[in-house]
């Protein structure tokens, strides 16, 4: 955001953009949506507040997926914001389409927090605002989170959940493949 009737428009790349954030929120919203226009000022204010924590500064960053009609409205909207977006194109076609899905999406607003590496801590985080203002349990996580992410380094939670990924797909395309090998050598 520029200023209040302005916004300016530059490509990250991911990696980079996102690089020693230790949650990630995913924003799903629309200038048409009216609990969304009730709702953004308020996470605004989080946003800042979250981000002016001592020994926690500026380690949560937000991503708008956009779900406006138009790159108009995603304009005039997005001045009202203070963190990233996917681009209008992306928010609103496969990829915003995609993050719906994968995230169970229903209605908006909705704000998925995501941790460092990707895994979901909440998808409730738009109802946890409003009853935690002051953010004094963000980010919401379970005691198993807490005590896994604690006790088990970030690279090797990482390479955990790239292996259980790959076993997942290879089960999803036997099973969508009616058997796949298994049928294959009977």
């Amino acid at each position: 955001m520029v200023d209040e009737t302005h916004a300016q428009v530059h490509q990250h790349y991911t990696n980079e953009i996102l690089s020693g954030k230790k949650v990630v929120g995913l924003y799903f919203s629309a200038d048409w949506c009216g609990p969304c226009r009730q709702f953004t000022p308020d996470l605004v204010n989080f946003y800042d507040k979250m981000n002016a924590r001592r020994g926690k500064k500026d380690e949560f960053e937000i991503i708008w997926v956009s779900r406006c009609r138009d790159v108009d409205s995603f304009g005039q909207y997005f001045t009202h914001m203070k963190w990233l977006a996917l681009p209008p194109q992306e928010a609103m076609g496969q990829r915003g389409q995609y993050l719906g899905e994968k995230y169970k999406v229903k209605s908006i607003p909705t704000l998925v927090l995501l941790d460092e590496i990707g895994n979901v801590i909440t998808t409730d985080a738009r109802n946890k605002i409003p009853m935690d203002k002051a953010g004094i349990g963000f980010p919401w996580r379970s005691p198993m989170s807490v005590l896994v992410s604690t006790l088990v380094p970030k690279s090797f939670r990482l390479l955990v959940k790239t292996q259980i990924a790959g076993v997942l797909d290879k089960v999803k395309a036997a099973m969508r493949g009616g058997g796949g090998a298994a049928a294959a050598a009977r």
